[in-house]
C-alpha cells in the first residue's frame, strides 16, 4: 500500500517539461469562477475531439453499439457531449487534486451514506464499486472527508503522472493499494476498511467472466464477488454525477448489489454491470466511452474495433 507522497524533484528535466507546462494551466484553470471552469472544460473537450481520431473513433463505436435506437443526429451530438463532459473531467481532476476541500464539499449532497455506517457498525468491511466516470477523482475527494476510503489504482505509463495522480490522491486519502495488491485490499476489508475498486474496464480473458453491458457481452471481472466471498465484506455501488446545470455533485451509495456475492461468479458480473448500466443512464456522457470497453470478444465473436474502423475510412473516402 501506497500513503507516502512521492517526490517531484527528480521530474525536472526538459522531456517533462510539456507536462509541467499543462499542469501549470490547470492549475490557473482552477482559479477561475466556476463557469469559466466549465467552459475551459468544454473546451478541452473539443479539442480532444478534434485531435484524437483514435478515441474519437472509439467513441463513436461505443455510442453506435451500446445506443443504436438513437438516430445518427443524436449519436453524433452525444459524443460530442462526451468528449466535452470529459474536457471538464480533466478540469474537475485538477479541482481533486488542488482545490480547498471546503469550496468543494459545498456544492456535494451525499445520499445513502448510512449503509456504509450499518455495515461498519456490524465490524464489516466495504467494498465501495465505483465506475470511470468522468467525475471519477473528484467524486471520490467529496466522498472521503465523511467516509475516509482507501482506493486502488493502476499505474500510470509516464512516470511523472503516475506521481501527480498519487499525490493528488494522498492529499484526500488514508492510502491507494495498486490494483494487482489483491492481499493487501483484503487485509484492508477484513480490518473493517473501505476499499473503492472500479470493475468496468476490460482486464483480458484470462481474469474474466463475460456479462451484458448495455446488451453487449463485456468482458468483466469478477474480483469483486471474490473479494466479499473471501472477506465477508459488504458490497455498496457508489456514483456521482455533475447537476443543476454543472454547479453541484450527486453522491449515491446504494444497496443494488446486496445479492454479491451469489456463489455464481457470471450471474454476479451480469448484476454488476445492470447496476452500472442503470447509473450510467442517468447520465451516459458523463462516463468514459472513450476507452475500449468491448475489447476482449467471446469465442468466435468479431473483434468489433478493428473490424469497424474500416466504415469511417470508406465513407471519408465517398465523402471527398
Amino acid at each position: 500500500m501506497l500513503s507516502d507522497k512521492p517526490a517531484l524533484t527528480k521530474f525536472y528535466a526538459i522531456k517533462y517539461w510539456p507536462i509541467w507546462i499543462g499542469l501549470s494551466c490547470l492549475r490557473i484553470i482552477i482559479m477561475l469562477p466556476w463557469a469559466w471552469r466549465m467552459s475551459l472544460g468544454r473546451g478541452i473537450g473539443w479539442l480532444l475531439y478534434q485531435l484524437s481520431a483514435r478515441r474519437r473513433f472509439i467513441t463513436e463505436t461505443n455510442i453506435a453499439l451500446c445506443f443504436s435506437h438513437l438516430t445518427t443526429s443524436e449519436k453524433r451530438y452525444m459524443v460530442r457531449q462526451i468528449f466535452a463532459d470529459n474536457g471538464i473531467g480533466i478540469v474537475e481532476t485538477a479541482m481533486a487534486w488542488w482545490s480547498a476541500r471546503g469550496a468543494l464539499n459545498r456544492r456535494a449532497s451525499i445520499e445513502g451514506g448510512k449503509l456504509i455506517k450499518q455495515a461498519q457498525a456490524q465490524g464489516r468491511g466495504v467494498i465501495l464499486v465505483g465506475a470511470h466516470y468522468t467525475s471519477l477523482d473528484l467524486g471520490g475527494i467529496l466522498l472521503a472527508p465523511s467516509f475516509p476510503y482507501y482506493a486502488t489504482y493502476q499505474r500510470h505509463g509516464n512516470a511523472l503522472m503516475d506521481s501527480i495522480i498519487r499525490r493528488g490522491r494522498l492529499n484526500h486519502l488514508p492510502g491507494i493499494v495498486e490494483r494487482e495488491d489483491i492481499r493487501q485490499v483484503m487485509r484492508l476489508l477484513k480490518q473493517g476498511e473501505i476499499v473503492w475498486l472500479a470493475p468496468d474496464q476490460d482486464v483480458g480473458p484470462e481474469r474474466s467472466v463475460f456479462a451484458p453491458f448495455f446488451g453487449i457481452q463485456a468482458a468483466t471481472t469478477p474480483i469483486v464477488s471474490r473479494l466479499a466471498a473471501a472477506t465477508g465484506a459488504k458490497v455498496l455501488q457508489f456514483s456521482h454525477h455533475r447537476t443543476h446545470q454543472n454547479q453541484r455533485y450527486s453522491l449515491t451509495i446504494s444497496d443494488s448489489l446486496s445479492s454479491i456475492p451469489s456463489g455464481d461468479l457470471a450471474a454476479d458480473a451480469a448484476k454488476l454491470n445492470a447496476a452500472i448500466e442503470a447509473k450510467v443512464r442517468l447520465k451516459p456522457s458523463q462516463y468514459l466511452w472513450l476507452h475500449r470497453r468491448f475489447k476482449t470478444r467471446p469465442s468466435n465473436s468479431r473483434e468489433i474495433y478493428q473490424e469497424l474502423n474500416k466504415k469511417p475510412n470508406k465513407d471519408a473516402q465517398q465523402r471527398r
